[in-house]
């Protein structure tokens, strides 16, 4: 059983992707039947720290090519925005420039927007969120979940709404989680990365606790092969560890969160996509190899880019081997040496 929504999300701090690196995987989205691209780079200034300001023309032309793009594609393409690090949560004029923000954004041709309150503080902006949300344990829960309510309803869209809470990991009740679930309306989706931040593993109990923790169902903002926090470690295998149970449980869908380099990608996102269409039938080693017979040439030529010369290492005898040398993450010259006898 395929998931509902399977795709990519550009989540990551750091340099973004190019236009032409995103117009190149919204193609490979295609052809792999991902349905679905969240445009969330950290270091977007539109996105987060300038999050009031509009686009400028030639910015919202660059949007509406990779919209227009994605649509050629098969693929649903969801912009998001972050406005927690300065919101001021009960002021009804900034909920209506975030509409407006959200309104300039659909004139491009994208009609699904995506909540974020991920990686702020707790602080609330202002004494009227004091006045409105003091009360509850979790002020800052109760003034996102308020928030998110009141943009649900101004700004409708198709598809759910999809919000990422401040508690994005994790399995286990906690005062923010109670206020968010309690508060949020039943209809909105909660973005969840796992039992960890960055997940080894995710099974069907996790699953089920963390989606009992939040009163909702979740979408997994999977965090591989994402290397924000180490740009120069590269992971370049399978996707592991994942259970195909997750599929029957309540679990919109995964979206796997790319590399800052974005050819290098494709051979993770390949076999998220192979998960993501069938769990039950999910093979890793088997999915890695079409990845590679479709993607490694590429992949090696990229790498060449970011390091000359392989580095001296001892081969995998196959792919099995090949796949936990790469398992811990790899510097690009080794990454190289690795995956060149099997591109």
């Amino acid at each position: 059983m395929a998931l509902s929504i399977r795709g990519v999300i550009e989540g990551f701090y750091g340099p973004p992707w190019t236009h032409a690196d995103r117009l190149d995987l919204l193609g490979f989205c295609g052809a792999h039947e991902l349905d679905t691209w969240v445009h969330a780079p950290k270091d977007d200034p539109y996105h987060r720290e300038r999050w009031r300001d509009p686009y400028p023309d030639a910015e919202l032309t660059l949007l509406a090519e990779l919209a227009a793009a994605a649509t050629r594609h098969g693929v649903d393409f969801v912009w998001s925005v972050g406005p927690g690090l300065s919101m001021r949560y009960s002021d009804d004029a900034e909920l209506a420039t975030l509409v407006a923000k959200c309104e300039q954004v659909r004139s491009a041709g994208i009609h699904a927007v995506h909540l974020l309150w991920d990686d702020v503080e707790h602080d609330l902006h202002g004494p009227g969120d004091e006045e409105r949300y003091g009360g509850e344990v979790k002020p800052s829960a109760a003034a996102q979940a308020d928030v998110s309510n009141r943009f649900r309803a101004a700004f409708r869209q198709e598809a759910p709404l999809v919000v990422c809470p401040m508690g994005y990991a994790g399995i286990e009740r906690t005062p923010y989680r109670d206020t968010f679930a309690r508060l949020l309306d039943p209809e909105i989706l909660v973005y969840w990365t796992g039992p960890e931040v960055v997940s080894q593993a995710i099974t069907r109990a996790d699953l089920d606790s963390a989606a009992d923790s939040f009163a909702h169902e979740l979408l997994l903002w999977d965090n591989y092969p994402v290397n924000d926090f180490d740009n120069e470690r590269l992971f370049l295998g399978p996707l592991r560890g994942r259970d195909a149970g997750l599929a029957r449980g309540a679990l919109a869908g995964i979206l796997g969160n790319g590399m800052v380099q974005p050819v290098p990608s494709k051979l993770a996102l390949a076999t998220i996509a192979d998960f993501a269409r069938d769990p039950d039938g999910y093979d890793p080693l088997a999915s890695y190899e079409r990845a590679l017979a479709e993607h490694g040439p590429e992949v090696v030529e990229a790498l060449r880019t970011l390091a000359p010369s392989p580095a001296d290492v001892t081969r995998p005898e196959d792919v099995a081997q090949l796949v936990e040398a790469l398992a811990p993450g790899v510097d690009a010259a080794t990454g190289l040496a690795l995956l060149e006898p099997f591109a």
